[in-house]
């Protein structure tokens, strides 16, 4: 069948735009919004996407997820709700798709489990390219893991003894003794004083490990104190006209654990332009009770809370009307 060219809305063409990403090499420019998004969902494409989908997730349940009975029933649903999706995707307009919310689930984990945009573990300081669904992202990360697992050494878990789950956020190593984090996480971290000052909870440390069937401890030290923080609250909610950032003094480092290097900040305005390509490393951790019942995905790779992760991806346009 030839491939489908349903004039599409900007929500129906993200999800297309991500999905083709599967397909295509990283990067190509078609598939970041600068041009069509080549995408087929006849019946046999879909077929052979949830079959290969099925496929990669059963392997890295039996690899790494503890071969367990239970989750893969979890893969099948996936899969199953994720066939549905895609022929919903065929069809429907804006409206059609977010009236169903289950869809947009089902379509975020497609998107997630099928290579369009992997998760990976990192594993004694290098990507680990079995424990997510890769698409073609392997030729891409194989190029740039002398420069990722530089950056690697730089990114930590902000460790805080007394959280529900032991840590509350990640943070980045721009001088040999001070890291950078989000404001949000600074307010978990310590507490607020009368005279504007912060206190920092006991035991707080950021510790560079915390990998996935890896180092699980590795450079680990103190935070001395709080340098700078925005001077707005986050509440809930990110506000982004708001400086969700801080900075933290760490005690020093011993003689044989000085950082061998340290990340750099991008002042240019005009470096994130598509298709720029893009690498997030930080430790996704559960999002608590009280916030929404888990997603499918949630309990699936659960047990990777709080480890650290790779997730590459393309710099988008962003759409407002587009015609596909």
């Amino acid at each position: 069948m030839p491939q489908d060219t349903l004039t599409s809305s900007p929500v129906n063409h993200r999800y297309r735009t991500l999905l083709a990403a599967r397909d295509t090499p990283a990067g190509v420019l078609e598939n970041t919004g600068g041009g069509n998004a080549a995408l087929d969902l006849s019946d046999p494409a879909i077929d052979e996407r949830v079959s290969a989908t099925k496929a990669q997730l059963y392997d890295v349940i039996k690899t790494h997820l503890g071969d367990k009975p239970e989750r893969y029933a979890i893969a099948d649903k996936i899969v199953a709700d994720g066939g549905e999706a895609l022929r919903v995707l065929r069809g429907e307009d804006d409206e059609g798709l977010t009236a169903r919310g289950d869809v947009i689930d089902s379509l975020e984990a497609i998107i997630r489990t099928d290579g369009s945009r992997p998760s990976f573990m990192i594993c004694d300081g290098v990507v680990d390219m079995t424990t997510s669904p890769v698409g073609t992202w392997a030729n891409d990360i194989t190029l740039s893991m002398d420069l990722l697992r530089k950056a690697f050494s730089c990114i930590g878990r902000i460790d805080v003894p007394s959280a529900e789950f032991g840590f509350q956020g990640t943070g980045f190593l721009i001088h040999e003794d001070l890291i950078v984090t989000n404001r949000h996480v600074l307010q978990v971290i310590t507490d607020w004083q009368a005279d504007g000052s912060w206190t920092l909870k006991p035991g707080v440390a950021i510790d560079f490990g915390h990998e996935f069937r890896g180092r699980a401890s590795l450079n680990r030290r103190l935070i001395k104190s709080v340098v700078y923080a925005g001077p707005d609250p986050i509440r809930s909610f990110i506000d982004h006209k708001k400086l969700d950032l801080a900075l933290f003094e760490l005690e020093p480092a011993d003689v044989a654990n000085r950082p061998q290097t340290v990340l750099s900040i991008e002042g240019s305005t005009n470096w994130a332009k598509p298709p720029q390509q893009m690498y997030i490393v930080g430790y996704p951790g559960s999002p608590g009770p009280g916030v929404a019942p888990p997603t499918l995905l949630e309990l699936l790779f659960q047990s990777t809370y709080g480890c650290k992760r790779l997730a590459p991806g393309v710099l988008m346009t962003p759409q407002a009307n587009v015609q596909t």
